[in-house]
């Protein structure tokens, strides 16, 4: 007889769920590439990011789809209720129906779809897709995490009770020597500083540019061992990624507390962050005098 049935109903649950929100990724996907193929054209929003077609026909699929749930989204491309609403949701669906604008713009193909689900103050969901790359991650509290490719191909219903791909294999350690995720297009004087003395005490420190949430995919797959991240994020900007991490056995660390992110914060706006791709190992790098 199982010991844990709740925690077996939760994950059925939460892959049912997964898989909506990634049927909801792919079809953003076609109509992303749809206006990326063509000729983009960017516009301002208020607080002087970009915004593209790409942007808006894609939060309007996603939500479509997500409100099938019945369990409220927060977009970074739609009206945000009050935090006094936000606080009263036991759970929520938090999406960037596309991350990494500047590089959709630009186009180095390093954008991303992001959905994830946050239960309580925790991402317990999170879906990642790489439109240019037919590339997918999901990450689902209790389960492994798995990545799929050419996701262009993928005859997909969304209502599987398995998460389609292959489980994703971590291999890299610290002793491999350091990677470095950091940010294509924001990079900024902290980190570079952060990594140059974790570069004193660890041989053959590298680091690796990427943009979007294409960090924490890095991360999850053993490609890289940390991400620390000084300039502005959101909640929407890590929320899918951390879910993922969780799931492959790394950690996203509010850097002020040393304590995991957490949601439902009464800012959307995240703290100083930083992502371990082993949380294990994440006691060895706090310990730095880099870290006081």
């Amino acid at each position: 007889m199982n010991s844990h049935p709740t925690r077996e109903i939760n994950n059925r649950h939460y892959i049912t769920l997964a898989n909506i929100a990634l049927k909801a990724a792919l079809e953003a996907n076609i109509a992303i590439m749809n206006v990326y193929s063509g000729k983009i054209v960017p516009e301002e929003k208020s607080d002087g990011s970009p915004i593209t077609m790409a942007d808006k026909k894609a939060n309007s699929i996603i939500l479509n789809h997500l409100k099938k749930t019945g369990i409220p989204v927060v977009s970074e491309e739609s009206e945000i209720p009050d935090h006094s609403v936000r606080m009263s949701w036991p759970r929520y669906w938090i999406i960037d129906p596309l991350d990494g604008t500047k590089e959709f713009i630009g186009r180095n193909g390093e954008f991303t779809v992001n959905i994830a689900l946050i239960t309580e103050g925790e991402p317990v969901i999170g879906v990642i897709t790489a439109p240019a790359t037919q590339m997918a991650w999901v990450g689902v509290k209790g389960e492994r995490p798995r990545k799929i490719k050419n996701t262009g191909g993928i005859p997909f219903s969304g209502t599987d009770s398995v998460i389609p791909g292959e489980f994703i294999e971590k291999q890299m350690h610290l002793s491999d020597g350091i990677k470095v995720a950091v940010s294509r297009s924001h990079p900024d004087s902290q980190t570079t500083s952060l990594v140059r003395e974790l570069g004193r005490n660890y041989s053959g420190l590298t680091m690796h540019p990427k943009g979007s949430s294409l960090k924490f995919c890095d991360l999850a797959e053993g490609l890289a061992n940390i991400y620390p991240r000084y300039t502005p994020t959101f909640e929407w900007d890590t929320a899918a990624g951390h879910a993922i991490l969780n799931a492959a056995g790394g950690e996203l660390f509010d850097l002020n507390t040393k304590g995991p992110l957490r949601y439902t914060k009464q800012e959307l706006k995240n703290p100083p962050l930083i992502a371990f791709a082993d949380k294990e190992e994440s006691g060895k790098f706090f310990s730095h005098p880099a870290f006081d």
